[in-house]
């Protein structure tokens, strides 16, 4: 894992995107333990803090799951597929908005043209 220098912005933001492509590369696969805060912190070169940001961040989208006591877990099609398929949707449906507003500018400015 590395931090995704490709991104401008906070450094929470790029290293969720580097575990985020390790989870997507299969180098982290489901069910597997993330190493321990302070290692990752090493790994990416920030602070513990930022890890833990990147980490909050990456369970909100349900790609991680914490056991308190135990450590943070890349989440399994068990237990994180419910709000994935949720967000899916929610995606999907954003995206036909966003559709029919283009049309309908679309529309609106040939009108124009033609008046």
């Amino acid at each position: 894992m590395k931090l995704d220098d490709k991104l401008t912005g906070p450094a929470y933001l790029q290293v969720a995107s580097g575990i985020r492509k390790a989870i997507a590369s299969g180098e982290l696969k489901p069910g597997e333990k993330l190493p321990a805060g302070p290692k990752l912190a090493t790994t990416f070169g920030v602070a513990l803090m930022t890890v833990r940001r990147a980490i909050d961040t990456l369970q909100s989208e349900g790609l991680l799951r914490s056991a308190p006591g135990v450590g943070v877990f890349v989440a399994t099609a068990e237990n994180n597929g419910s709000e994935l398929a949720s967000l899916r949707a929610d995606v999907d449906a954003l995206r036909q908005r966003v559709e029919h507003l283009e049309q309908l500018a679309t529309d609106s400015s040939r009108q124009a043209q033609a008046e």
